[in-house]
């Protein structure tokens, strides 16, 4: 299912030519009938159930929901490091039966090397892969490049502030030409202004790519700032509940946050992800600690 807010549709027949565009494009990654469930000691737990989407060639799709709802579980099985217990996963109709070239992975956390080098970092997978010392050098120097970080390729991640280390981390992830980047709330640890500046860094990196991007997010702007489309799930168990359209024009600016496009796909996503009804529903049984006579709110 794939809802669009219709009035834009409407009043920006651009955004509807886009998404024309957008499915007719080769479909990079398929997921099918996926189903995962954990054992625990009061019985199996159903992280996810019936997951079906496609992911088209040069596709922006950012994956939101509320927590528990099953979002680094997808995106390890995509990964290849989760099996699914149903369904499946295929990159260009090769099923998916564990971690691959095909696929780039950047996590939230700084998975770098800690005793290499930017450049070594970016270098460690293209040598794993069978490219000569030389060749492994000149293509890492080439993503360096890309990331902004030419005049840092000798320094250690110990020396470099958190958003360099995610450029580093994504430019060792893109370095072996993968088909699908995956990214697992890579910005969630950085603090707001440097996020936002990561933000335009991976759309700017996006634009001269050939690739495809599944962006895990815990955040509604940055969700709809960045992807074509946005994945919601719901929790308990993990089930897709609307993949919407974004109907903000590209390129993408910060000036945009307050738009009417943009307020009206977070205010959808508001009532997805926190509905009144389940807010109230959730309010927590507090005993009164205080003596106090006049009340705060």
């Amino acid at each position: 299912m794939s809802i669009t807010l219709p009035s834009y549709r409407e009043q920006a027949p651009e955004v509807k030519e886009r998404f024309d565009r957008l499915k007719q494009r080769p479909v990079k990654m398929e997921v099918r009938g996926l189903n995962k469930v954990f054992g625990s000691t009061d019985g199996p737990v159903t992280a996810l159930q019936g997951i079906n989407f496609t992911l088209h060639r040069r596709e922006f799709l950012s994956v939101i929901g509320p927590s528990g709802c099953g979002k680094s579980t997808l995106i390890r099985i995509l990964a290849g490091l989760e099996i699914p217990t149903s369904g499946q996963v295929s990159v260009d109709g090769q099923v998916v039966r564990g971690p691959g070239a095909d696929r780039g992975m950047v996590f939230q956390s700084y998975t770098l090397f800690p005793w290499l080098t930017v450049k070594q970092n970016v270098m460690f997978g293209l040598k794993i892969g069978g490219n000569s010392a030389n060749k492994a050098e000149a293509e890492a120097r080439e993503w360096i490049n890309l990331v902004g970080l030419d005049r840092f390729e000798n320094s250690y991640p110990n020396q470099l502030s958190g958003g360099m280390k995610q450029r580093v981390a994504i430019a060792r992830a893109l370095a072996n030409r993968p088909k699908v980047l995956l990214m697992d709330e890579p910005f969630g640890a950085l603090d707001a202004q440097t996020r936002a500046t990561m933000q335009s860094y991976l759309l700017e990196i996006w634009r001269n790519v050939d690739v495809s991007i599944v962006f895990i997010t815990h955040d509604l702007d940055e969700a709809i700032y960045l992807a074509d489309r946005i994945l919601v799930l719901k929790a308990n168990p993990g089930e897709v509940e609307e993949l919407i359209e974004v109907p903000v024009r590209r390129p993408r600016t910060t000036g945009q946050f307050l738009e009417p496009p943009f307020l009206a796909t977070r205010k959808r996503l508001e009532e997805l992800i926190h509905p009144p009804e389940k807010v109230l529903k959730q309010r927590l049984k507090i005993a009164r600690m205080t003596e106090v006579g006049d009340d705060v709110e």
